[in-house]
């Protein structure tokens, strides 16, 4: 669908070059509106480019700081595990070096509370990258409004001074061309609005997968903790057990 409205945007441009209305011209024609549809471009492809970067997979969830990450609890390096995250600045990297904070300043902690944590440090993380990507559907919807506005500035324009009788006899098939130049910011805006909600659709589904993949991610690592934890507390209470039956065997003697 894209492609085909991207064709038609280039055939309709060849063809208003043909009659002899340049890229330049039509920008000129189209007013002072052009200039605020240019400036919301630059903002686009500069949005596009940042979601480009932010939402890569290293950026959000690096596979090989995953399998660190799991090494690093297994041999209890809770202090190797904090340096890692610090050093990367990936979403994953950044709930999981909340989740260490929490338990080293919260050893007591049950499993419960942690996963609150994890969740409420997962959803801030979704919301950073989310709030990116709502600049392109912003735009996409302001875009068209612009269009529409420097139309209905033409047009009223255009009928002002076909009442101020500016237009006689044979000129007023000139209002034809006065309509062309005030539907100009119209096709601008859309030319706008399309690209940007279709950049808005792609990074919406492609955060919604990163998401997904970071929350089964984290998911796994709080299971290797509670793991941990849980074999921590069993080696603590057989110690126990067996310091209490030396103290009964040392009474008895």
């Amino acid at each position: 669908m894209l492609s085909f409205v991207s064709f038609a945007a280039v055939a309709s441009m060849e063809k208003l070059t043909s009659v002899g209305w340049g890229a330049l011209d039509l920008f000129e024609k189209g007013g002072m509106l052009m200039w605020a549809l240019l400036f919301l471009s630059v903002i686009a492809l500069m949005v596009f480019l940042c979601c480009l970067w932010t939402t890569r997979q290293s950026a959000v969830l690096p596979v090989r700081l995953v399998l660190s990450v799991e090494s690093c609890i297994r041999i209890k390096d809770y202090a190797g595990l904090m340096s890692m995250c610090e050093h990367d600045g990936s979403s994953f990297a950044r709930t999981v070096h909340v989740i260490v904070m929490f338990l080293q300043r919260n050893p007591r902690a049950n499993m419960e509370e942690v996963r609150e944590v994890a969740e409420a440090e997962g959803s801030r993380q979704a919301n950073i990258l989310t709030r990116q990507i709502n600049w392109l559907s912003d735009i996409g919807a302001i875009a068209p409004m612009i269009g529409l506005l420097g139309t209905v500035l033409g047009m009223m324009q255009t009928f002002m001074e076909l009442a101020a009788g500016n237009f006689e006899g044979v000129k007023q098939m000139q209002m034809a061309g006065g309509i062309a130049q005030a539907m100009i910011t119209t096709a601008g805006g859309l030319m706008l609005a399309i690209p940007s909600m279709a950049g808005y659709v792609f990074f919406r589904s492609r955060i919604q997968k990163r998401i997904t993949d970071m929350e089964v991610a984290v998911t796994h690592i709080l299971s290797a903790i509670a793991v941990q934890r849980d074999r921590e507390h069993r080696l603590g209470s057989s110690y126990q057990r067996g310091t209490s039956s030396e103290e009964m065997d040392d009474d008895d003697f």
